[in-house]
């Protein structure tokens, strides 16, 4: 009984621990500069960078991968027919 009082007694502590983290280390990393900051603005744009590059290297290896099957599959439909 006292054992399980104790551990939530322990993860309450913790959750609000974790929950005024944030406040307490300024997690966000615009939040402390001012508005016509140069680094807010480079801080954004890497993160948009960041965000697209997966999307992009996906759609180029797809990309590739169609033009590949394509031109395989015109190579075999013309070495059929002739």
């Amino acid at each position: 009984m006292k054992s399980a009082k104790l551990k939530a007694t322990a993860a309450m502590l913790s959750g609000a621990i974790v929950a005024a983290a944030p406040r307490i280390a300024s997690a966000c990393a615009t939040c402390g500069l001012s508005e016509g900051d140069q680094a807010a603005n480079a801080y954004k744009d890497s993160v948009l960078f960041m965000m697209a590059s997966p999307y992009a290297l996906l759609a180029t290896v797809g990309g590739i991968t169609y033009f590949v099957y394509r031109r395989s599959q015109r190579q075999d439909r013309n070495s059929t027919t002739k």
